[in-house]
């Protein structure tokens, strides 16, 4: 007779054992062939990492619910069995039963963990596709763009380094009136956005140097922008630079005080051989504005008028201290003594070889030494972060991103590039490795400047600058339409620039005209478009140019340029070209142009032509000064230099 083996039998549980095994050899095999295979093909058919989860989701919930039917319909009659013997065993089988449902859990978690880590090995072979990152464009002083830059890179990379969120760039503000200005007209146009087309620069994150100038541009209204401080985000003390060859003789002059008042210090060095002294200027430096705060206010150099004098000898770039300390380190070290006003994180990126903007990177060595002094009565730049919100750009991602940005600086991350923190108290970490020793640099108590000091600091200054009158000569040739490697045509970018000139660089005291110039038939070659008036009237006329004619040759364009201004005693030419047209004899029509010239014309060059290859400028040397426009340079930031009075001749 045959016994049925009980289900308490060893031989009964040996078989269902077997079975068990069966079904997990069974199933391992699938997973082996199908998970792989239904990840990469996901990944092959959908390309994005995401969808590659999803997929692989739904390929294992399938692949398991698969598994599932394949046990039952292969193992029907030993459950039906069990059914069977349901009542008579109810505990044995539901143990049995139990036990299946815990090998089929298993199975289903193993599953499971094989098709994700298919999903990241397919993640890791096809590398997925990321979202393209959010941009945000950051505005600051030209003497902030080397440590805001590479704190930004640093932030960008410090996350995901594959797909990362953002892109941050940043770029020079110029200065005061031309961020007041900017907001108040949508900020310029950016190329490609049609002949006149307008608003594109507009930045996410303003930092000036100064939370009183955050206070001017909150008080005043703005079409379709809105700012809000979010506060300082580190600050360093006005200070002053001075020869060192001068330090003992200071020293014994101060009677060894640590930190005299500006006024005093200022005497002291002039006593004792500095006889120039250099501040960026204020008509196209945020800073330059700043220091004449404390420069007027305290009579370090006497009245506005004479400060001005005193300060106006200088054969440097005033465009900003960063372009100053730059060409002064390009220069052989010399017997001179010099004094430097500026921010303590500028002079202390010259006297330790750190980069000064984009033209002097690190290491750099040269110029002469120079001993930072601090004084006990001079403000505070206290750098506050600025959130614009345009109308219609506003997303939850940007703000996200902005806030991030924001609580990744803190109130001390640009300690690192010789700033202090939002308390005053320095730092001594180099973000470039190594380090930056401030030397005896103990806390300063944080003192901003205010709104009230800095309109009345551009009150004096407009005083005493002369009212100057303005040409600008712009070329409308058909070569004008030609395109810039950076987007937009020739023509495009060289209104941009007189726009930017008229809203930023032009004071509501001087007089400006516009001029164009091409060969068109019964037509002078020289013509005006705007008579001399002032600067408002500058947009309208712009709107209604377009380039037609052919070139005439720039010494033509210059000369007549010239003639135009020859009875004002104050007097700026700015011509606006991608080249002209050469002569034929450039030397010998060099000569008569140096000739005839009164005054020193600025040749401002948009197309392919630079100021070192067109043999037109060559020619004239000296007699003209010649910026270049090209390599994707900000309008801005070419009309600081234009506007700069001392930048050195034939170069831009």
């Amino acid at each position: 007779m045959t016994i049925d083996p009980s289900p308490g039998d060893g031989s009964g549980r040996s078989k269902i054992l077997r079975q068990l095994l069966e079904v997990v050899t069974n199933l391992w095999q699938l997973i082996i062939f199908l998970a792989p295979a239904a990840g990469i093909g996901a990944a092959v058919l959908l390309h994005h990492l995401d969808q590659i989860s999803v997929a692989l989701t739904w390929a294992i919930a399938v692949a398991s619910s698969l598994s599932g039917l394949v046990v039952l319909a292969t193992k029907k009659d030993t459950i039906t069995k069990w059914l069977r013997k349901w009542a008579k065993h109810a505990w044995a089988a539901l143990v049995g039963l139990g036990r299946s449902i815990l090998a089929c859990g298993l199975t289903a978690a193993v599953v499971a963990g094989v098709g994700w880590a298919a999903t990241g090995t397919v993640a890791a072979m096809f590398g997925g596709s990321c979202s393209p990152p959010l941009d945000l464009r950051v505005l600051t002083a030209p003497e902030n763009l080397t440590a805001l830059r590479r704190v930004a890179a640093e932030y960008t990379t410090a996350g995901d380094t594959r797909c990362r969120p953002v892109r941050i760039t940043v770029a020079a503000s110029g200065s005061v009136l031309n961020v007041a200005s900017g907001f108040q007209n949508g900020w310029y146009s950016a190329p490609g956005a049609g002949e006149n087309g307008r608003g594109a620069l507009q930045p996410d994150i303003l930092v000036p140097a100064s939370s009183g100038e955050a206070d001017r541009l909150l008080a005043a209204p703005h079409p379709n922008v809105r700012l809000e401080n979010e506060g300082s985000i580190g600050s360093s003390p006005l200070a002053v630079g001075i020869s060192s060859s001068a330090t003992g003789d200071l020293d014994n002059a101060l009677a060894g005080r640590d930190r005299p008042r500006l006024g005093e210090l200022l005497d002291a060095a002039r006593r004792n051989g500095v006889q120039r002294i250099f501040r960026a200027s204020p008509d196209v430096s945020e800073i330059g504005v700043l220091a004449s705060v404390d420069l007027y206010a305290g009579g370090a150099l006497g009245d506005p008028r004479s400060t001005e004098r005193a300060l106006g000898n200088a054969t440097l770039p005033l465009s900003d201290s960063a372009a100053l300390l730059c060409e002064l380190r390009h220069r052989p070290a010399s017997a001179e003594r010099l004094a430097v006003i500026a921010p303590e994180q500028v002079l202390a990126d010259y006297v330790h070889g750190r980069a000064l903007g984009a033209t002097c990177p690190a290491p750099g060595w040269g110029g002469p030494q120079l001993t930072i002094h601090r004084v006990s009565d001079t403000h505070t730049f206290d750098y506050p972060f600025i959130r614009v919100t345009w109308d219609g750009q506003s997303s939850t991602r940007r703000t996200h991103e902005i806030d991030a940005f924001r609580r990744w600086l803190g109130h001390g991350r640009l300690r690192s590039e010789a700033f202090r923190d939002a308390a005053g108290r320095p730092g001594t970490a180099d973000s470039t490795g190594g380090s930056l020793n401030l030397g005896p640099a103990p806390p300063v108590t944080v003192r901003p400047y205010h709104r009230a000091e800095i309109d009345d600091a551009l009150a004096r200054f407009a005083q005493v600058r002369p009212p100057q009158h303005i040409a600008l000569a712009l070329d409308v040739s058909g070569s004008m339409s030609g395109g810039r490697s950076q987007g937009g045509s020739r023509f495009t970018y060289a209104v941009q620039l007189a726009r930017t000139a008229a809203q930023t660089a032009i004071h509501d005291t001087d007089t400006v005209e516009l001029d164009v110039f091409s060969r068109l038939q019964k037509q002078p070659p020289f013509r005006a478009v705007a008579p001399p008036g002032r600067r408002g009237a500058i947009g309208t006329a712009l709107d209604g140019l377009t380039p037609q004619g052919s070139d005439i040759p720039l010494y033509d364009a210059i000369g007549d340029a010239a003639a135009r201004v020859a009875a004002y005693p104050q007097a700026i030419v700015v011509v606006l070209t991608d080249g002209g047209s050469e002569a034929a004899d450039p030397r010998g029509r060099a000569t008569a142009l140096r000739h005839a010239l009164k005054t020193r014309p600025i040749v401002v060059l948009t197309g392919t032509d630079t100021c070192g290859r067109s043999a037109s400028i060559k020619a004239l040397g000296t007699a003209v000064r010649c910026v270049d426009a090209g390599g994707g340079r900000e309008p801005n930031d070419v009309v600081t230099s234009v506007f700069d009075l001392t930048t050195q001749p034939g170069g831009g």
